[in-house]
């Protein structure tokens, strides 16, 4: 499944979001992926090197042109359009066909994630870029978006919640967080349908 580019770009209030380039690379490197508190719940470690942030533009591009994913960087339009952050869907589900040997997601289920640069916590961008994915998923054919979260990660349960996602034992995986030791995660889910907006958020809910 190859994504479809014309979401490459997409818009809120206070965020443009967008596919990273290489071009972005300085500017990603010296933003979120350094910052231990940041990747401390995540599923990579902090970038050491331009070189650990140009490989996850690779990755990135592999997600977009071969497995139907949306990466994004956040990028704040207050400030010049300063990368304060990313977000994504995995969408690899949505496939019958798989050339990859990783586990993939029922069809119709996508992952969302997302993180914010230390210093613009608690402003609201988390919330706000998690909308923004219900409504992509929600226009690409998405029925159902999940998120593990570590149970200490209290601000991302909070900003599932307030998103409308919900506790599901179904979505409770083991997965190895390489910044913590392994353990069980909390399963969130919201199912989808066209029917079923997302929730009506100011940034400042």
């Amino acid at each position: 499944m190859i994504t479809d580019k014309k979401f490459e770009q997409l818009h809120t209030e206070r965020l443009l979001l967008r596919r990273p380039t290489v071009e972005d690379a300085n500017a990603i490197f010296s933003s979120y992926p350094t910052q231990k508190e940041v990747t401390k719940y995540l599923l990579f470690l902090p970038h050491e090197s331009i070189q650990d942030t140009l490989n996850f533009i690779q990755w990135s591009d592999e997600q977009w042109e071969k497995k139907g994913g949306y990466n994004f960087i956040l990028c704040s339009k207050a400030d010049e359009g300063r990368v304060i952050g990313g977000v994504g869907l995995s969408l690899e589900g949505l496939d019958d066909e798989h050339e990859s040997e990783e586990p993939t997601l029922p069809a119709g289920v996508a992952r969302v994630s997302y993180y914010i640069v230390k210093e613009q916590w608690r402003k609201g961008y988390a919330t706000e870029a998690c909308k923004k994915m219900i409504e992509l998923a929600i226009e690409v054919g998405i029925t159902k978006l999940v998120a593990p979260v570590h149970p200490d990660n209290l601000a991302s349960i909070r900003v599932l919640e307030k998103c409308g996602f919900q506790e599901d034992a179904m979505v409770c995986e083991m997965l190895v967080l390489p910044n913590l030791r392994k353990e069980n995660l909390v399963g969130f889910g919201r199912s989808l349908s066209l029917s079923d907006p997302p929730p009506t958020l100011t940034w400042e809910d």
